[in-house]
């Protein structure tokens, strides 16, 4: 996972349930799409998880995302980007560089 430097991953327990909010606190799901998507490089997911398993004996894995899960797509160059990046100008969605 170390090449990767835009990884998004999902956290699972050893039941295979998914990381998810749930109202004001955290909980387990069986539902991927409720799960919480964690940047696996900039949220330091590795150390976070391997120092969780040895404070605690809590074991949770990562699951990589498939990206067009969570990204989507410029319609004008065609790029992935997260939707909170994306321009909607009323018709199509566009990055940040085509909408400009």
């Amino acid at each position: 996972m170390a090449g990767d430097e835009n990884l998004r991953v999902r956290i699972r327990n050893a039941e295979g349930k998914y990381l998810a909010r749930e109202s004001k606190s955290l909980g387990f799901t069986d539902d991927p799409l409720k799960a919480l998507v964690f940047d696996y490089h900039r949220h330091k997911v590795a150390a976070q998880l391997e120092n969780l398993k040895e404070t605690s004996g809590i074991v949770l894995e990562v699951e990589p995302t498939d990206p067009e899960e969570i990204y989507q797509t410029c319609e004008g160059c065609n790029r992935l980007g997260m939707p909170f990046d994306l321009v909607f100008d009323g018709v199509k969605f566009h990055c940040r560089d085509c909408a400009s």
